[in-house]
């Protein structure tokens, strides 16, 4: 009985620990979250976290600032990514160190040209670079400067396209590292002008608006001048030292100058005393050029057997682009139908003046191109960097003359006219003979919105716009009496 007792009393135990086990769920009253809730916090009160600057309208900037750059910026800051050649005929962007200099020589040993140098890339590679008559060379501030600054150990960057050798490269642009001294201020030396032309120039209050153009005298140039008085030129023996190309002496009297001033033509009043005629303004004077014509400039197309030149460039064509010449276009010259040279010149679709086509005179043929180069790597994005080149009947006469560079060839007076750069700045050649101006730009091969402010050309009449620092100045070069031989 003892026995059964135990039993039963083990066996309900074991039920209740049993059913205990089952029951523990229960006591979980609290369910388990699905989502965890967004905490109620201000944003205001979290300190680290970074907010956006307040949005600022960019201005835009000054016309002016498209032809004269204050901050040009640093070249070697601006372009940072290389292209390093990888094939043959590759577009090609290099950093390095000149070396040593190396004489280009052909087959029979004869010196070929003398443009070239060794670079030391900074990963050890030497790369052998040819700069030939269509490479041209800025400083870090993207100035064009001559070839003379460039030494053994300058730091340089080096754009163009690698040859058959891919360590061979074609030099299209060369940076030096260095900065260029800004030229003295100077005013325009044109003492020796031919007596039958003036050069007047008109300091002006601004730099010109644009679409229609517009200038307006700077108060300095307000006041009315008499013309310029004329003076005799000879040498000790009483014999005057310039001749045109026929050997006729017209150089005898030379007006003097008379720079940022307008020239006046006096008439006589009632008195008979001379005073000045009223001043157009300026603005007068620049709708007054359409008067003039350009005529005589189609007569210099031909050469002096009768020959006749003409060059032309169509990009759009297969023909005039290679993939052995990936950064350039090919010029073709003719001569009576005829391919006479052709040459190929950096260049990238752009939308500047490419050139104005050949013109004779001495015996000589001279075409004025433009050279382009585009320093940002990146495809969407344009950044320009130009020079120009002229070829005088087959040769670099940039390079004869000690040019950086020249442009703008025409006819005036039945003369050659163009204007040059140098180191100390700009001038104007008229038949041979240089005339320094000391400006720091001339605007030059402009299109589209900017077009007004290129040259105007007429057979007596020449008007371009200059500046020196911050004052830009309006010319005229006037021939009123011209010679006819």
């Amino acid at each position: 009985m003892e026995k059964n007792f135990r039993f039963y009393l083990l066996v309900i135990l074991l039920g209740l620990i049993l059913s205990g086990c089952q029951m523990l769920p229960v006591f979980q009253i609290t369910p388990v979250p699905l989502e965890t809730e967004t905490p109620q916090l201000s944003l205001n009160q979290i300190t680290d976290i970074p907010t956006l600057p307040p949005v600022t309208s960019t201005p835009t900037p000054s016309v002016g600032s498209f032809v004269n750059y204050v901050e040009p910026g640093d070249i070697f800051i601006q372009v940072k990514e290389e292209k390093l050649p990888e094939r043959p005929f590759q577009e090609v962007v290099l950093f390095g160190t000149v070396k040593e200099f190396t004489l280009q020589t052909d087959a029979w040993g004869y010196v070929t040209g003398t443009g070239g140098f060794t670079m030391e890339h900074h990963s050890g590679t030497e790369f052998s670079v040819n700069c030939d008559d269509f490479c041209f060379y800025i400083d870090a501030h993207k100035n064009l400067v001559s070839s003379v600054k460039l030494v053994e150990g300058s730091e340089v960057m080096v754009f163009g396209a690698s040859s058959e050798e891919v360590t061979e490269i074609n030099a299209d642009l060369i940076a030096i590292h260095v900065i260029r001294e800004d030229p003295v201020p100077q005013e325009a030396n044109v003492s020796g002008f031919p007596a039958n032309m003036t050069y007047t120039e008109y300091e002006l209050e601004s730099f010109p608006t644009l679409n229609p153009i517009s200038i307006r005298a700077a108060d300095a140039t307000s006041t009315p001048l008499p013309t310029a008085t004329e003076e005799v030129t000879e040498d000790p023996y009483g014999y005057s030292e310039n001749y045109d190309t026929y050997g006729y002496d017209y150089y005898w009297y030379r007006p003097t100058s008379t720079p940022n001033r307008p020239q006046r033509t006096p008439t006589p009043d009632e008195t008979g005393t001379p005073v000045p005629t009223p001043t157009l303004t300026l603005d007068e004077h620049l709708s007054g050029r359409y008067n003039h014509s350009l005529e005589d400039r189609t007569d210099f197309k031909y050469g002096m057997y009768g020959e006749e030149y003409s060059a032309y460039i169509e990009y759009d064509q297969e023909l005039n682009r290679d993939p052995s010449h990936p950064t350039r276009a090919d010029m073709v010259v003719t001569s009576n139908g005829f391919d006479f040279t052709d040459f190929w010149f950096p260049y990238v679709e752009n939308p500047m003046f490419t050139n104005w086509g050949v013109i004779c005179s001495g015996g000589d043929w001279y075409l004025s191109f433009r050279l382009t180069v585009d320093i940002n790597p990146d495809p969407g994005v344009t950044d320009l960097i130009y020079s120009d080149r002229t070829i005088r009947s087959q040769q670099n006469y940039d390079k004869s003359k000690g040019y950086i560079r020249s442009f703008g060839y025409s006819i005036f007076n039945r003369q050659l006219f163009y204007f040059y750069e140098k180191e100390d700045g700009y001038g104007i050649s008229l038949n041979y003979q240089d005339y320094d101006l000391g400006f720091d730009d001339i605007p030059f091969g402009y299109v589209a919105d900017y077009a007004e402010l290129a040259p105007f050309y007429s057979d007596d009449l020449i008007t371009f716009f200059g500046h020196r620092g911050d004052k830009w100045y309006y010319v005229e070069i006037n021939s009123p009496n011209q010679l006819y031989y």
